[in-house]
Formats: structure tokens, sequence, C-alpha cells
């Protein structure tokens, strides 16, 4: 058996992260396995084989069939059977994944597909992609699903998944506890690619409210992407209100990254949208408390494990608008406004108002403390290694079955609803709790 672990690229980022903990892991227990990904291998432990056509940028130059033979080439003297472990294949990143994973399954492979996040899940020039092309969420009794929380569980069940082929696995993470900053001011870092859905410009705000001598930081830019013209954009803004913020420091060669992790007082996410969240757990395993935006449904998947980072708000607003509900036009608006007149931003956590500025001074208090690192226990490589390696030993032995696909609509509408959801709790949190500003 072969275990093919399978992503786009092996560039910075959260799925590059869990691959490099799941190739030292497999690579510890001696368990055969190929990594495939456009780019360079230095993120990975093992062999690695470069196939520029999984990219993003160049996948519309190759087809689904010029895909398939190329891996096919590669692992055709690998041992037998092979387990497809392929990350994020639903994304609707790639103009030929759905017809390579159609291929894979309707050619009584065994496929692991690791959904990291959804194109359904408010990405839609990605849903878009995919609606025009074959159905994309192939299910047989030779394809197993692995999630990331029990809300994606739960919307895959509703979809038409069999409870038998879906798993909930989080991400993989150890600690890695650095001595507190030796700086005498917060010092602030949102690790993180400064994209769109990361919700860049309320770090802006924050730096506006912070108590004087904060500074703030990002790791990585959008890179060559869509995102660059918003991301220069946010850039432009901060130097003209003259905000505390150094911009992709990771992409600077002076330090490593653990040297800027160690320099931090405290980890920042602003983002309003993630799968899973590394940044929750990463300031455990770094020992670094963090200040932010909650995610309804990642703070839930966390108190599952006893996780409950305090300072993190559930909304903030300006003049009763909810920051990350705005345009980019809006956003920076509300940041000069903010810069002007502090007192008007407010946050919401459970159900009180408080002011913004206020709250964020006792966020940043070198009193308060991280998260013990033993919370970290559940999501320890090692049982993270071990569930994959349950979901491929069965996989093995199972045999085919005809294929069918989920429910696409049903998944669509799942994420329609929770995402109304969550507008109309922020609404209601705002109109019923005014009298409790504190």
């Amino acid at each position: 058996m072969t275990h093919v672990f399978v992503h786009y690229h092996l560039r910075p980022g959260g799925v590059t992260r869990v691959l490099q903990q799941q190739t030292a892991e497999f690579s510890e227990r001696g368990i055969p396995f190929v990594t495939l990904s456009a780019g360079p291998a230095s993120a990975v432990m093992g062999e690695h084989r470069d196939i520029p056509w999984l990219d993003y940028a160049v996948g519309a130059n190759g087809s689904d069939k010029i895909i398939k033979q190329s891996l096919d080439t590669i692992v055709q003297d690998l041992p037998h059977p092979h387990i497809w472990h392929i990350h994020n294949p639903t994304l609707g990143c790639h103009p030929a994944m759905a017809a390579l994973l159609q291929s894979l399954a309707h050619g009584n492979e065994r496929l692991i597909l690791h959904i990291h996040d959804f194109a359904e899940d408010d990405r839609p020039e990605n849903l878009r992609r995919l609606q025009q092309g074959p159905p994309w969420f192939p299910s047989g009794t030779r394809i197993h699903y692995v999630v990331l929380t029990k809300r994606d569980h739960d919307i895959l069940r509703r979809a038409g998944l069999s409870q038998e082929n879906i798993t909930i696995l989080g991400n993989p993470i150890t600690p890695q506890p650095l001595p507190a900053s030796v700086g005498k001011q917060p010092h602030v870092l949102y690790p993180t690619r400064a994209i769109t859905r990361k919700n860049i410009g309320e770090m802006l705000l924050l730096a506006a409210l912070a108590p004087a001598g904060t500074t703030f930081a990002t790791t990585l830019s959008p890179g060559q992407s869509r995102y660059q013209e918003e991301y220069q954009h946010w850039q432009q803004t901060a130097l003209e209100l003259d905000l505390p913020i150094s911009w992709a420091i990771a992409e600077k060669q002076s330090l490593t990254l653990e040297e800027h992790i160690a320099r931090s007082t405290h980890l920042l996410s602003t983002s309003a949208q993630e799968g899973f969240g590394m940044a929750f757990l990463e300031s455990i395993a770094w020992q670094r408390p963090l200040i932010g935006r909650a995610i309804p449904h990642i703070q839930e998947n966390l108190a599952l494990h006893g996780i409950d980072h305090p300072y993190l708000y559930e909304s903030l607003l300006i003049d009763s608008l909810e920051f990350s509900q705005q345009s980019t036009e809006m956003k920076t608006e509300l940041v000069r406004q903010a810069r002007k007149d502090p007192h008007s931003v407010k946050i919401l956590k459970q159900n009180v108002f408080h002011d913004a500025s206020s709250w964020l001074a006792d966020a940043l208090s070198p009193q308060n403390a991280p998260l013990s690192p033993t919370l970290l226990a559940p999501f320890h490589p090692k049982q993270h290694g071990e569930a994959i390696c349950r979901i491929a030993e069965k996989l093995k032995d199972t045999a085919t079955s005809p294929i069918s696909y989920l429910d696409a609509d049903s998944i669509r509408l799942s994420f329609s609803q929770i995402k109304g959801r969550d507008r109309l709790s922020e609404r209601s949190g705002g109109e019923d709790t005014l009298s409790t500003l504190t």
C-alpha cells in the first residue's frame, strides 16, 4: 500500500503545515508514501514529485486527462493499492480537479478527500467554476471524507454522505512554547496571508484604537494574486493614517518566522471566515494570548475540547454597522472615523457591548496569560496520524461500489443559512443589549 498525498502547491499556509505534520508522521511510522504537488518540496518529508499542472495558476493549461496521466505515470511502480489523499479537492480553485476526482472515483481508486474549506462558504467565484463542470462531491464505499469540524460533518451528512464515510479530524499541532517577549510594549502578530477573507481592514481598525506604543505585524503578503490590489490599498491606508503596522515580515530575510513569533506579545485573528482557524491553536502552542474576532462554529468546536479564548469578540460595530460585513470602501471610511473618534467603536462580547478602546487596552495587558498547552493534547500529530492510518487501512480492504454524488444544492443552502443566522444574531444582539454598554 502507498499513501499518495496530493495538493495544489506547497507554498506557506495552513494546508502546507498540515502536510508537513502528516508526512513527518508517516515517515516516522515507516509507511510508504509520496507527495505530489506543484512547486518545490522543501516543506514536506519523504519523496516528492513536482506536477506543475496541479498549481492554480497553470491548471487551466492542463486537462484532467493530462493531470491523470501524470499521476498514473508517477505512481505506477509504487506498491498497490494506492490511497489517494487529496487536500481541498472540492474547493473550486483548480479548473480540472472535479473531472479528475470523477475519473479517480469511477476508476475504483481509494480516495481520502480532506476538506479544509468549501467553495460554498462565501467563495462565489470558486463555486461558479464548480457549477460549470461535472459534479464535485463523489460518494462511494472507497471514498472517505475528512472534515475539520462538526459543522462540516453535519453539512455533508445532510447532503447524503453516510456516517461510515466521514471523519472529523482537527488539524495537527504540537506545543512549541516560546519565552515571554522581551519587549516592553505590546507587539501583536497576525500569522496570516493577507487575503480578503482574513479581514485585514479590521487589523487597521484595532491598530487605530490600540494604546500608544502598540505595534502590529502580518506574516505573509497575498503573493501574486487577485488580492494584491486590496492588499496595497490597506498598506497605503495604514501609511496615510500613520498606523504602526509592519507587513509580510516572514518574507523578509533578517529573521525566521520563529524569531518573529518570539518577539510578539500577542497573536491576532480578525478573520470572519475560516474552515478551522489554526491561529486559535497556534496561540496556545506558541504561548501567546490570542485577541480578535470569534468565529461561531470554530468556538463551538474548540469548546468541545475545553478551549475558550477570553479575548475574542463576536462583533465589532461603528454606528451600528458590523465592520466585517462592509465593502472595502466603507471599511476604509470607518477606520478613518475610528481614528478621529475612537469611542464610536464598540465590540460585542457575550451579548454585552464594550467600548472597543477600553476592551483592547485590557486585552493587551501583560498580565494576561496564554491558555495551557495541555489543551492541545487532542490535536497531537500522533493522534492525527493514527486516525489517517485507520482510514487508509479500512479503504485498503473495502470492496468497490457504484459512484453517486452528494446533493450540492443542499451544501450550498446549508452555508447560506449559516451566514444568514450569523448576520441575524449580530443584529439581534445589538438591539437587545444597547442598554448594557460598559
